[in-house]
């Protein structure tokens, strides 16, 4: 009989200091953070950075910033805002994500992260232009939930999101919600917000992979869903227009194999046409808690429900057709004016996936079937050579 893996040690204050400072260095994104601490320990990542002397820095990039940083100043400013440090694979990061390939290597926690130790836990998500309907059906599917013992999942916008959130909430004596957000954890957005930010330090957690300061980009967003996603069962989206951002989430479960539902709404509603299309694409429908616990118990026994099929009909399949037709067009006709250097074949690949458009690391992952770390590398060479440009968890064609 194999013996038990014990579990990995908490943090030091040293190796926390450094895992913050590294994600807190100017132009450190998620995906670089994790090429960086990929076999190292955070103080191993921080020392090699700052000597210049890191594989993945081989120009020394981070080196000057890295020399003007204290990691021990960093530490204490996350303390200072209550925040803690977790570290992928190490006591208290949300075990959920641990076989998730869109993982962030550093991920920062205000509240307990402990609330989301649990597989049980549904992301309630949809449009932050919600109708009085999905609020309504939002704020009763967290609350019950949170009554039978669900971890409701959401991102703390406003509409759907905070609806789910604030049902939870007023459960009281349910389980603890959890939320991810896209700024930093001192950056209360929404601003009005503010009231269920504090509830959720109090009574759950509320995650994010952005360091201090972070402030709202729109363009962060989808990469955050991928959090969720990937924190969750089940997912259930209660309102969504057809280019909605719940949709994001929606694609990044059924793309890991987490059951997918959607809740019925008027045909003539803008706010439904995406849960709605999703019904059509073959999502489980949902009309109260009770679905949603009988879609969790089936997940729980390897009996997921099904997850979006696309048929040629439905407006979430024309979506992501149409998204698929940029790719294409974008692959059929690489030279524009420019000289395509010399590429590896896993560089041919990611740069076949990237549309003309920002597109967020959770669809190259998705569309390429690599690891993080093969993609991270090769889109930066891309970007190296001049192929693609980058933000802040996306790609485009340059």
């Amino acid at each position: 009989m194999t013996a038990p893996v014990p579990p990995l040690p908490p943090l030091t204050d040293a190796e926390a200091a450094c895992a913050a400072a590294l994600a807190s260095l100017p132009g450190m994104t998620p995906v670089r953070l994790t090429r960086v601490l990929a076999g190292a320990s955070p103080i191993e990542a921080w020392l090699a950075l700052r000597s210049g002397e890191h594989a993945v820095d081989p120009d020394g990039r981070f080196r000057g910033a890295a020399r003007r940083s204290c990691p021990d100043h960093v530490l204490g400013a996350y303390r200072e805002h209550r925040i803690t440090v977790l570290l992928h694979g190490r006591a208290g990061y949300p075990p959920a994500l641990l076989g998730d390939p869109g993982a962030p290597a550093v991920l920062f926690a205000l509240g307990d992260p402990s609330a989301a130790g649990g597989r049980d836990g549904v992301a309630v998500v949809g449009t932050r232009s919600a109708t009085p309907y999905g609020c309504q059906v939002a704020s009763e599917l967290g609350r019950d939930l949170a009554r039978a013992g669900i971890a409701v999942i959401s991102g703390l916008a406003v509409g759907i999101d905070g609806a789910a959130h604030a049902g939870a909430v007023r459960a009281q004596a349910g389980t603890a919600p959890v939320a991810v957000v896209g700024t930093g954890l001192d950056v209360v957005y929404p601003a009005e917000s503010r009231g269920l930010w504090e509830a959720l330090r109090i009574t759950g957690v509320i995650f994010s992979e952005s360091p201090l300061g972070t402030r709202p980009n729109p363009r962060v967003f989808p990469a955050r869903n991928r959090i969720i996603a990937g924190l969750a069962r089940v997912v259930v989206v209660v309102e969504s227009h057809v280019s909605g951002g719940a949709l994001t989430t929606a694609e990044a479960a059924a793309r890991r194999g987490i059951t997918v539902c959607a809740v019925p709404g008027s045909v003539r509603s803008p706010a439904s046409r995406g849960t709605n299309g999703l019904l059509v694409d073959g999502c489980v429908p949902v009309r109260d808690a009770e679905d949603v616990l009988v879609a969790v118990a089936l997940a729980g026994r390897g009996r997921d429900a099904p997850a979006p099929l696309p048929r040629s009909g439905s407006l979430v399949a024309a979506r992501r057709s149409s998204r698929r037709a940029r790719g294409s067009a974008a692959v059929a006709a690489p030279s524009r004016d420019r000289a395509v250097p010399s590429l590896s074949a896993v560089e041919t690949r990611v740069l076949s996936v990237v549309d003309d458009v920002p597109t967020s690391i959770e669809t190259v992952l998705a569309r390429s079937g690599l690891g993080l770390p093969d993609v991270a590398y090769a889109c930066d060479r891309l970007v190296e050579s001049g192929v693609l440009r980058s933000g802040e968890g996306w790609w485009a064609r340059a």
